[in-house]
């Protein structure tokens, strides 16, 4: 797409320069999304924590090629009830990922990284809500809830089945 094609879009979407910010909310939106699970790396954040970062790539629909990143951490300076819910979260994520993790794979957020590194390009469906912080609006929560894809397949022409039937009298050959 070249400059004048992407100024075209933008315009269709509403941009108006005098009064709109450059700068665009580029988080999903709350809603159901069917996601791959990209990629699942461990680091050290800012605060001196060791982190679980898992990337979700939206595969289809209005939002296809946009990314959510959860963060994990499992530090013990952290409230129960927020590592309850990391372990909880992570649980879900790689059940839906098609992931046994192991004791070994849980030994530290960097096995459990390259535990998760067995599955990336598995897809499931990631349910995103998003609710008020009310201590720091400008950053709501983040609540994921994650389940299996419809695995059936939907036919252009109004059927629906994931098989096809042709005989060998159908063939051309």
């Amino acid at each position: 797409m070249g400059l004048l094609d992407t100024l075209s879009n933008i315009k269709k979407e509403g941009f108006d320069p005098k009064k709109d910010k450059v700068a665009t909310n580029s988080k999903l939106e709350a809603g159901s999304y069917p996601v791959r699970l990209k990629s699942a790396q461990a680091n050290v954040d800012k605060n001196d924590r060791t982190q679980l970062a898992v990337a979700l790539e939206v595969v289809s629909g209005k939002d296809k090629n946009r990314l959510e990143v959860i963060y994990f951490s499992f530090d013990d300076g952290l409230p129960d009830f927020v590592l309850e819910k990391n372990g909880r979260t992570l649980l879900k994520l790689a059940a839906m990922a098609e992931l046994e993790l192991t004791k070994k794979d849980l030994t530290d957020e960097y096995t459990t990284a390259l535990a998760l590194e067995k599955v990336i390009g598995n897809q499931f469906l990631m349910n995103l809500s998003i609710a008020e912080n009310k201590k720091n609006p400008n950053f709501p929560y983040r609540n994921y809830d994650f389940g299996p894809l419809d695995n059936e397949v939907s036919d252009p022409f109004g059927g629906t089945g994931s098989t096809i039937d042709i005989s060998d009298d159908d063939l051309p050959f």
